[in-house]
């Protein structure tokens, strides 16, 4: 109903149909589950979550595993983008920890999960334990349940983690019944031949765990990362 309310109400504002672009439509379904007719963004909660990738050892990513943990400090002390963009807009910004290999210490503002030392290299065997699966996405509905109990309107999840997106691709392989040629992208700059390498590794992880991927929370827990299920 609320949707409907949302369309209709596009309709009389002053402008010409559509000249929003994608914001038009972002508002619309905002507004819907928000409930009410004008969304309102006035309290916004950013959750970004971190870990790292034991698929790292494969070479498929320009930087070295310790750039997790800078990051996590970069975020605490409030150096990054998101850092400063959820300054701009009066966000609450949490960051939360599941594993990195390097140890970052107790940060201010930051909750550390201790999952493990990063997920382990699923070219090789599962990503994750079923235990470390459930911690990583109970920390998810943790975060989730801060932000509605601090009367959030908006909720924002993100995520930090080297060779994160070799990870997200294979999963969205598995998913999605595509080549990885297909998804496969330079991530932190690879080159054409390091793109081709990294679609090697996710082929290679595809055929190890193919006789278990006909399941969602299995190709999560195979293929995924602590901060992807967390996310999830």
């Amino acid at each position: 109903a609320m949707r409907t309310a949302a369309l209709a109400r596009q309709g009389q504002l002053t402008k010409p149909p559509g000249a929003l672009g994608k914001l038009e439509d972002l508002a619309i379904q905002l507004a819907a589950m928000q409930g009410r007719e004008k969304p309102q963004t006035d309290n916004v909660f950013i959750g970004v979550f971190a870990g790292d990738h034991g698929v790292a050892e494969e070479g498929v990513s320009l930087f070295p595993q310790a750039v997790t943990a800078e990051m996590v400090k970069n975020f605490a002390r409030g150096g990054a983008a998101i850092s400063v963009l959820a300054k701009q807009i009066n966000a609450a910004l949490e960051v939360i920890n599941l594993g990195t290999v390097v140890d970052t210490g107790e940060l201010p503002g930051v909750r550390q999960y201790h999952l493990g030392k990063g997920t382990a290299n699923f070219t090789r065997e599962a990503a994750m334990s079923e235990e470390q699966l459930a911690a990583a996405l109970q920390a998810g509905r943790d975060s989730a349940e801060r932000a509605q109990q601090a009367g959030a309107q908006l909720y924002i999840g993100g995520e930090m983690g080297i060779a994160n997106t070799t990870a997200a691709a294979a999963l969205a392989c598995a998913l999605l019944d595509l080549s990885p040629m297909q998804l496969a992208g330079p991530g932190t700059g690879l080159s054409p031949a390091g793109v081709q390498h990294k679609a090697e590794v996710i082929r290679r992880a595809l055929q190890l765990h193919a006789p278990h991927l006909s399941e969602a929370r299995e190709i999560l827990r195979r293929q995924g990362g602590f901060e992807i299920a967390a996310l999830t």
